[in-house]
């Protein structure tokens, strides 16, 4: 019990009376000390009140990234709940949690096989498409790059396959160019269905296991270059492409350009004035130098990054890894080498092991030298050995 002197506890009666009282009946002096008390009390029910509001307007800001950040994932990697996944994924006890836990599927992820030391090259397939809403053959991929790493050592080869390289379809009798693949796979299913046709029929023609598959249209690729800020390429001599275009010519001089996304979309489309094949190395060049820009600006070794810019792109790139394994992925990507990049542009030299004819409609098509891919499945596995 706490000791209150007589005077402390008149005080306090006259307090409390006071509070009954009208305000003329009270004095002064104690209505004043009543007044000042409710003012402190009023100011804390205020200051809760405010700092509850402010915890539910993070959570419910939070929660809605979340679900954006989700629900643009699910469209990419066509995975329900993919961010939750792949969030559980990356933890440190995520391996004894799907042990106990039932997962989709049996196969063993090539990240986890790296990890394991059980893979060594891993072979990853770019496609670049106009789009799904472009009518003027939005779905021919006029871009297909293997990226190819040696984990161990770091090095890194890009090989270029022709899009007018004549194929067998994919479950069908149908033949046509490879870059229609993709758009066979949109009729038999859905995008999940042409990336892996267009899997299938590179891996015949390499003779590489293609371990991961992503498509990447316009947008995505001007939004991507823009986000970084542009990015640089070195020319030996002047470029121009003045006649192809509805949206304008391009025109660079020689040495050293600065490129925003719109520019570099037609530097990477460019062939009226030069051939399939240019095209295609100034496709590797400039994936190149985005690769670098990355780097510079601490983008692959944030996840956060990543997944800000992925986030943005959810109608324009679809790919078959998970969101985890998007991570691991950006983290080999970080220890590539730039010292010596193997690069590979199939073409009609005579060191380019592929021969042009027509086919029975009178298309312009591309044929194997001997009509066999083994001399491109030697060069595909022997890359790293020039």
């Amino acid at each position: 019990m706490v000791y209150q002197s007589p005077e402390s506890q008149f005080r306090v009666r006259e307090i409390k009376e006071v509070k009954g009282m009208k305000k003329k009946e009270a004095g002064p002096f104690l209505l004043n000390e009543v007044q000042k008390k409710n003012k402190k009390k009023h100011r804390f029910f205020k200051l809760k009140y405010i700092f509850l509001v402010f915890f539910l307007a993070l959570i419910a800001s939070g929660s809605y990234f979340i679900y954006r950040t989700n629900s643009a994932f699910d469209q990419i990697t066509g995975q329900e709940n993919s961010v939750f996944k792949s969030l559980i994924k990356m933890l440190p006890f995520s391996n004894n949690f799907f042990q106990i836990l039932p997962v989709e599927g049996g196969d063993v992820s090539p990240v986890d096989k790296i990890n394991n030391g059980e893979l060594d090259r891993l072979n990853v397939l770019l496609l670049g498409l106009r789009g799904v809403d472009d009518p003027n053959g939005g779905l021919l991929t006029d871009t297909m790059m293997i990226m190819s790493m040696k984990v161990k050592t770091g090095e890194v080869a890009l090989i270029s396959v022709p899009r007018d390289l004549y194929i067998d379809i994919p479950y069908s009798d149908a033949k046509g160019k490879i870059n229609e693949a993709y758009a066979y796979g949109m009729k038999s299913g859905d995008w999940q269905e042409g990336l892996g046709y267009s899997e299938n029929v590179v891996e015949e023609v390499t003779g590489l296991d293609i371990h991961y598959t992503a498509s990447v249209d316009f947008e995505a690729f001007k939004e991507i270059i823009d986000t970084l800020g542009g990015v640089t390429i070195y020319l030996d001599r002047p470029f121009s492409e003045m006649y192809q275009f509805e949206e304008g010519g391009i025109a660079l001089p020689a040495g050293e350009n600065i490129i925003d996304g719109d520019t570099a979309l037609l530097f990477v489309r460019a062939r009226f004035s030069s051939n399939d094949f240019e095209r295609a190395k100034r496709q590797q060049q400039v994936l190149v130098s985005v690769k670098n820009k990355a780097l510079n600006l601490g983008i692959l070794s944030s996840p956060s990054k990543i997944i800000s810019i992925l986030n943005s792109l959810g109608k324009h790139v679809r790919t078959d890894a998970e969101l985890w394994e998007i991570q691991e992925l950006a983290k080999l990507v970080y220890k590539m080498s730039d010292s010596d990049i193997k690069r590979q542009v199939f073409d009609t030299t005579d060191a380019g092991l592929l021969y042009e004819t027509y086919s029975s409609g009178g298309a312009y098509i591309l044929l194997p030298d001997g009509d066999d891919y083994n001399a491109i499945h030697k060069a595909c596995a022997d890359i790293f050995e020039k």
